[in-house]
């Protein structure tokens, strides 16, 4: 079906990739590009309001309730929603305090969930539509340094599979993607201890980071790809899966 395609968090990194993706695909007919950061989203909208869909920005916090159900009930018919929002910040178990920790789990895991529960509830309604949560392979992999990261996106990516679970047979599809090292502003900031985002491929013992098999790090695309298909009418049957993006880093163990 076609109709309304909306990206929480498109200002930039992944969900600005996935915003350009998505605004080419022929089942969006609008694209909603919603974030925090509103100039980056009004600057997306208009690069890309000549994809052949009319796209908008909207202004949203995910950890508002408030600002989430308006966002909501205006694109009430959205057919499709990618939600990558998403914050990071580096800390050592130890060190990591109480309101970073809180902050963490606030954005990425209780944010980006009512987010999916309000547009699952909407979907709901109509009997059909598509979300895919962008999640990370640190949900299974343990990282040094993201405590608060890594156990925001183990809880995000489960809670989603239990929303998918419980709304199925409304005809909602819900599933999550896990990128593992991908070169965004995020992972700049993370990659601080290395020469470059690339030089991540090689591994780090002292880091406890495996080499990535395919020699390199994910670029937006290679994400933005697989959420596109996983919205997409030829994914209907794909329920509740986390499909990994890693370049070989999981082994495809875990």
């Amino acid at each position: 079906m076609s109709g309304t395609t909306v990206v929480v968090g498109g200002a930039q990194g992944i969900g600005a990739e996935l915003a350009r993706r998505l605004a080419r695909e022929p089942w969006t007919e609008r694209l909603v590009v919603a974030d925090l950061l509103l100039d980056g989203c009004e600057e997306l909208a208009r690069e890309l309001n000549g994809e052949g869909c009319e796209v908008s920005a909207v202004g949203v916090d995910v950890t508002d309730g408030d600002q989430v159900a308006e966002l909501v009930a205006a694109t009430a018919d959205a057919e499709r929603v990618a939600i990558a929002a998403g914050i990071f910040a580096p800390a050592a178990a130890l060190d990591v305090e109480r309101e970073q920790f809180a902050r963490i789990l606030a954005v990425n895991l209780t944010g980006v969930f009512f987010v999916a529960q309000a547009y699952a509830r909407s979907m709901g309604e109509r009997g059909s539509g598509a979300i895919v949560g962008v999640a990370s392979i640190a949900a299974r992999m343990p990282r040094m340094r993201q405590v608060a990261y890594c156990a925001s996106k183990a809880g995000m990516r489960h809670a989603l599979r239990v929303l998918g679970m419980e709304v199925a047979p409304s005809g909602v599809r819900v599933n999550t993607v896990s990128p593992g090292a991908t070169d965004t502003p995020m992972m700049r900031t993370l990659a601080g201890d290395h020469p470059s985002v690339d030089d991540l491929a090689i591994g780090s013992l002292e880091a406890m980071r495996p080499r990535i098999p395919h020699g390199r790090v994910a670029r937006t695309a290679d994400v933005a790809n697989v959420v596109s298909f996983l919205l997409a009418p030829e994914s209907g049957h794909i329920h509740l899966q986390d499909v990994v993006v890693d370049g070989g880093e999981l082994l495809g163990m875990a």
